[in-house]
């Protein structure tokens, strides 16, 4: 399984998330939204907004 996977996976479970068909939080969900955006932007996959932060830059693809 990749990084990327088991961390979205970390961060759904540490937001009370699952895949079952019971109503889940809006706003658990928008967070995890928010991380999936922010992964994917880090990871040079998508554009987006830089910050001055260690995040500013996309990693590279050994990280």
């Amino acid at each position: 399984m990749d990084t990327l996977a088991l961390l979205l996976a970390r961060e759904a479970r540490a937001l009370g998330l699952s895949a079952g068909d019971a109503p889940q939080d809006p706003g658990a969900l928008a967070a995890l939204a928010r991380r999936v955006l922010e992964e994917l932007h880090a990871r040079g996959l998508i554009e987006g907004e830089e910050q001055l932060d260690c995040w500013a830059t996309r990693r590279r693809p050994e990280h």
